[in-house]
């Protein structure tokens, strides 16, 4: 591993002005041609896929539909073949002859054109070979979720935690860990397919197997070695950060409260942050590919070298311009924070289920106090009852509230109504009743709007209907938001009641969002992104994010731009809009500094 390590650096040492032209010759190169066509790709597959974005209710089925699976493996295929092209060339230069580094980076981008069908043929060996591998275990997790699981509702599983649970769990980890091994075990065996491709003209399935053949013995120093590197590249990131972030949060307050002075310090900071950033993420891919290279040589015992003759003598100044461009990229991308920060910090607070934290979820008690916390909309879940009554009800059993096995459809609003629907949150609660939509109506008039989940049942095919007629009777479609996971349902509300206001409940986006049966996106915490936010505006929607406790959390997403939070802590996000509201100049921008670094 020390030789490989050594060699490693030398290369990079050698190397480190070409491997920079190339690296940024490649990335231009990427963002300005692939990226577009990657997007109208997948703008094609509307028809495919059926929808742009994916809602929570319908994850499964598009996972497991044609269009869904088509998508998957092109997202795949395409990021493996742009990871596979970009260590080629790089691969190239290492293997390249002469002192003229600048020159062969161009050298570099020739060579992966030459061989962009075997690579190509790679990229799709690689992806299905590994799919294939991981397939028994993924197909053994969901046989384990599809038995243990499926029958329990999910919360009732968080919060309650039966041995079921356990069992799944254990079960997925030793298939997490088969999956780790066996595609670990076929990633290091092919490591060398991309070299031997490149610099020996070997096929896509001749380099695979010679590749498993040169590999046999170098396993564990190669190992070794890439852990190493691997545990390094997440390292270094955040250390860089957390100094930027301490850096800023010292810099700034001490600054004089002058706009003119505090937003080009900020902006030199920024770029000198980018700056870094894009270093590390080169030093960090140049290492690999420099990294595979030399198991290459030692596996295979080849020296040989490539050409670069035949290229422009302006390769130097063009290489000098690429690096420049580094700068100008660095402080046209800290332009571009800077303009985000000046965006509104005013967000919707939306107490989800009420204030679940303080009170009992989806109860008269959580709505009163969501109310005295300062939330502009209560969300609350409405099922119905064996008697057609829609109630504030989430689960799909009511095990874990009632303690019964059943649904709520199965028991009329009378029965309900004789059960504490409280003290499995606190014994405090224990007078607590099932609410019912028409209670909530009247409890929310007035002092904040309404923001209804339907949760859609066979059993109960005309609940949306009767929730809009309810709404309609009690003059309470003005301000309501009605959401859902099923875009079934958002179709059926638009047609009842066009105006009441809707929100998709998605998972993520695909492509381009065309269509226009709903007005708000609603995305949960860990897949909304500043992208997630600007892509849903520019289709004239709102982002709605979901379910957000932690104030760092609060605070980020308000500087993303968000229009909604929905939490279960209203009081926390209201504190935190008016603590935001008395800050001065410098102090916003650390917070957005900070937000923005995360």
């Amino acid at each position: 591993m020390k030789i490989l390590a050594l060699h490693t650096l030398a290369f990079l040492h050698v190397h480190r002005r070409g491997l920079l032209t190339f690296y940024l010759f490649f990335t231009g190169l990427t963002l300005a041609a692939l990226t577009p066509l990657f997007s109208a790709a997948l703008a094609t597959l509307g028809p495919v896929t059926g929808k742009a974005a994916i809602s929570t209710g319908g994850l499964v089925q598009f996972v497991i539909s044609p269009g869904g699976i088509l998508w998957l493996a092109a997202t795949a295929t395409i990021a493996t073949l742009l990871v596979l092209l970009q260590q080629a060339g790089m691969t190239w230069i290492a293997a390249s002859s002469g002192h003229r580094e600048y020159r062969i980076a161009l050298s570099a981008l020739w060579a992966i054109a030459r061989h962009f069908r075997k690579l190509t043929a790679l990229a799709l060996l690689h992806v299905g070979s590994h799919l294939m591998v991981a397939l028994p275990f993924l197909l053994t997790v969901i046989l384990a979720y599809q038995l243990l699981l499926s029958p329990h509702d999910i919360y009732y599983l968080r919060l309650e935690r039966p041995p079921v649970l356990w069992w799944f769990l254990g079960i997925s980890a030793t298939a997490a860990l088969g999956i780790a091994f066996c595609n670990g075990w076929l990633y290091l065996r092919w490591i060398l397919s991309v070299p031997l491709v490149l610099l020996e003209g070997h096929g896509a399935r001749t380099a695979l197997r010679l590749s498993s053949q040169y590999v046999h013995g170098q396993r564990l120093p190669a190992t070794g070695a890439l852990l190493t590197g691997l545990c390094g590249l997440v390292i270094l990131p955040i250390l860089v950060t957390l100094v930027f972030q301490g850096i800023g949060s010292q810099l700034l307050p001490r600054l004089p409260e002058r706009m003119d002075l505090l937003m080009p310090v900020t902006l030199a900071f920024v770029a000198l942050y980018i700056f870094f950033t894009i270093t590390l993420a080169f030093a960090g891919i140049a290492a690999y590919s420099m990294l595979v290279y030399s198991v290459y040589r030692q596996a295979t015992g080849h020296n040989q070298r490539v050409s670069s003759k035949g290229l422009p003598k302006q390769a130097g100044p063009m290489a000098w311009t690429a690096e420049l461009l580094v700068i100008v990229l660095a402080v046209g991308q800290a332009w571009l924070v800077l303009q985000s920060f000046e965006q509104q910090d005013e967000v919707a607070i939306t107490a989800h289920r009420g204030s679940a934290l303080k009170a009992p979820e989806n109860t008269l008690s959580a709505i009163e106090q969501a109310i005295e916390d300062g939330a502009d909309y209560i969300e609350i879940d409405v099922r119905m009852t064996a008697d057609g009554v829609p109630v504030l009800w989430h689960d799909t059993d009511m095990r874990r509230v009632f303690g019964l096995a059943g649904k709520i459809s199965d028991i009329n609003l009378e029965d309900a109504r004789n059960r504490d629907a409280g003290s499995w949150f606190d014994p405090a609660f224990s007078h607590e009743r099932i609410a019912t939509l028409e209670e909530a109506i009247t409890a929310t008039r007035g002092e904040a709007n309404l923001y209804v989940d339907i949760k859609p049942d066979r059993d109960t095919p005309e609940l949306t209907r009767e929730v809009v007629t309810l709404l309609q009777r009690m003059n309470a479609v003005d301000g309501t938001v009605i959401a859902a996971a099923e875009w079934y349902v958002l179709a059926e509300v638009r047609q009842l009641e066009p105006e009441l206001r809707t929100t998709l409940l998605a998972q993520f986006i695909v492509g381009p969002l065309w269509e226009r049966s709903f007005d708000n996106l609603g995305l949960r915490r860990n897949r909304t992104t500043p992208a997630t936010v600007a892509q849903t505006h520019r289709s004239g929607n709102e982002l709605h994010v979901w379910t957000v406790n932690s104030p760092n959390a609060m605070s980020r997403f308000i500087d993303m731009g968000v229009d909604n939070i929905i939490t279960d802590r209203p009081e926390v996000l209201a504190a935190l809009l008016e603590q935001r509201r008395g800050l001065t100049d410098a102090e916003v921008l650390v917070i957005k500094l900070r937000n923005w670094l995360r």
